[in-house]
């Protein structure tokens, strides 16, 4: 039977630090397997590369014989993922938070409603359905994150640490979901709660400083701790020293230690030789002897004693290097898949903007800012001319500040809260992704510019303009906030920090919309070949722009924007991808 989990010398690097170190392990249908480990023992790094979040620096996972490296969506519509953190989008509602999940997992209309209702009762999340994420409890954001795990029934689910945050009563009733969920599924969970190895795991798996220590059932593990068999017997104190002394003459007893139950009496534990069974011996050398026992009880393993042991002295090694099996190339795409997940990735986004003051504060400057320019500085009704020059003219400097405000949270706030692993490990490529979010964005640019069509009423009121060029010069402008717009979203994938983001995509898009001004030209002019010139000269949006405006439509200026834009969104995908490995 194939496994439902399969890792195969697994391995990851992050420069000089080796992270996970050679890691094989098969998780069953019906498995619960506990990964425990140390801060900084590799658990988490190691079901990142479960999930296709990371890549592995060597080895192999496979998810029901998927190889998550070829293909890596296939690979995680099988399995539901809940990140360390729970992180989620908290500028939504729970109910849209989860429509959006349904709808990456592709269950549409009926199905959609059928399996969030399902999940919502599950995981008892109906009091919050409708109040934005960001204002509900930490352990209610767990039970958010736990039911988009759940929402699409995977046959695999991998939860970092999935009860941290809940009350009691709430981690008894994820636990008793686990439990149910496991008799068809292949369940994987990192945790530092050992009771909850105990509760919930059928299998445990200690890690330390990257590698395997020990992997076990929980009954393995307790059979492997010093007090197994052990026995505790309460003692009035003045009789502990003598019985003490009885205790250790007894066969098959390796060491008697003695302790304090927080009254008057005192706390014999008798440690059994290589685990053997002492209590009948015990008992009847108590009644026999008639020892004043107040309480005798048999002790169970301690998992936390064996974790200690296994894990305090883990030595580091290098692994062998492991060469993979050759893949075949992932698989294309379907365009009408693509497409659909680009539109649902777009409607996230955009309801992200109208769910927070920014779509609407950039709609309000920039009309602000249009009009101010156009009727003071432009001149508009002076000019005495039924053309919108004047206002055209000024767009590539109103888009230079207001679209590195507006995409500055594409990517940045994404990484800041820790819901691009979520996002990057649902079933979508990084392709739908990036142009899922340019589009919403260019969408809210493409509102505010349309809402100053009020321009272009006014001057057909005052007099008869060729429209047709005014038309140009709009949709000139609307592929020109595109440009400024890709390059923004660049920026914004490579830091986590939104003013970062901003003041460096600003300092960018500067450079391209000066390239063309006289004094740029004159400064390259005195020492750079006349090829250095051309190029910082066809680098301006101004220039390219300036004919547009006018109605003048050329071939090469299209081609230039345009070419930006895909230039600029490949960046974008580069840069996605290698920031999620670092």
């Amino acid at each position: 039977m194939t496994p439902m989990i399969a890792v195969e010398g697994l391995s990851r690097r992050f420069g000089p630090l080796l992270a996970v170190d050679g890691i094989s392990l098969t998780v069953d249908r019906g498995e619960v397997l506990g990964i425990l480990g140390p801060n900084g023992s590799g658990k988490s790094t190691t079901m990142k590369m479960i999930t296709g979040f990371l890549a592995p620096s060597a080895g192999r996972v496979e998810v029901c014989g998927i190889d998550v490296a070829v293909a890596p969506v296939a690979a995680q519509r099988r399995l539901g993922y809940l990140p360390e953190g729970a992180p989620a989008y908290g500028d939504i509602t729970t109910a849209a938070y989860l429509r959006f999940i349904a709808d990456v997992r592709r269950l549409f209309g009926a199905a959609g409603r059928r399996a969030i209702g399902e999940v919502v009762e599950r995981t008892h999340i109906a009091p919050v359905l409708h109040q934005p994420i960001e204002t509900l409890s930490k352990g209610f954001k767990r039970r958010v994150g736990l039911a988009q795990a759940l929402l699409h029934d995977p046959d695999v689910l991998i939860l970092d640490e999935p009860t941290d945050g809940l009350d009691p009563n709430q981690k008894f009733e994820v636990r008793s979901l686990i439990r149910e969920m496991s008799r068809d599924k292949a369940i994987v969970i990192s945790t530092h709660i050992l009771e909850e190895v105990e509760t919930v795991c059928t299998r445990a798996l200690i890690i330390a400083d990257g590698r395997i220590v020990a992997d076990g059932t929980p009954e393995y593990f307790e059979r492997r701790s010093r007090l197994f068999n052990a026995v505790s017997l309460s003692l009035p104190r003045e009789r502990a020293a003598p019985i003490r002394t009885e205790l250790e003459a007894l066969p098959g007893v390796s060491t008697v230690e003695e302790g304090s139950d927080g009254s008057a009496a005192r706390e014999l534990t008798v440690v059994p030789t290589d685990g053997g069974e002492i209590l009948s011996v015990i008992a009847a050398t108590a009644r026999e002897r008639e020892w004043p026992v107040e309480r005798l009880r048999p002790c169970r393993g301690l998992m936390d004693e064996v974790f200690r042991s296994l894990t305090a002295d883990a030595d580091r090694r290098d692994p062998a290097p492991f060469r993979p099996a050759t893949r075949a190339p992932p698989p294309a795409p379907r365009p009408v898949d693509a497409l659909r997940d680009v539109l649902t990735i777009c409607r996230r986004e955009l309801t992200g903007y109208l769910s927070t003051p920014i779509a609407y504060v950039f709609v309000v400057v920039f009309l602000t800012f249009a009009g101010a320019l156009t009727f003071f500085l432009g001149n508009f009704l002076d000019r005495g001319q039924a053309s919108l020059d004047g206002f055209f003219q000024f767009h590539p400097w109103l888009y230079l500040f207001l679209v590195p405000a507006i995409a500055m949270r594409l990517w940045a706030e994404e990484r800041k809260s820790g819901s691009i692993e979520l996002l990057l490990t649902l079933p979508v490529t990084t392709f739908s992704t990036v142009l899922g979010k340019f589009a919403a964005a260019w969408i809210v640019v493409g509102a505010g510019l349309a809402l100053t069509s009020t321009f272009w009423l006014t001057v057909n009121y005052l007099g008869s303009p060729d429209n047709g060029a005014i038309a140009v010069g709009y949709a000139g402008s609307f592929i020109m906030a595109g440009g400024y717009l890709a390059i923004s979203a660049f920026v914004s994938a490579l830091t986590k920090n939104q003013v970062i983001a901003f003041i460096v995509a600003a300092a960018l898009c500067f450079a391209f919309t000066a390239s063309g001004l006289g004094v740029v030209l004159e400064f390259f002019s005195g020492w750079a070949p006349a090829p250095v010139l051309d190029t910082v000269a066809n680098l301006s949006f101004l220039g390219h722009f300036r004919d547009i405006s006018r109605g003048v439509v050329d071939v090469r200026d299209a081609v230039f924007f345009g070419s930006t834009i895909v230039f600029f969104l490949f960046a974008n995908i580069v840069a996605v991808e290698l920031r999620k490995n670092v």
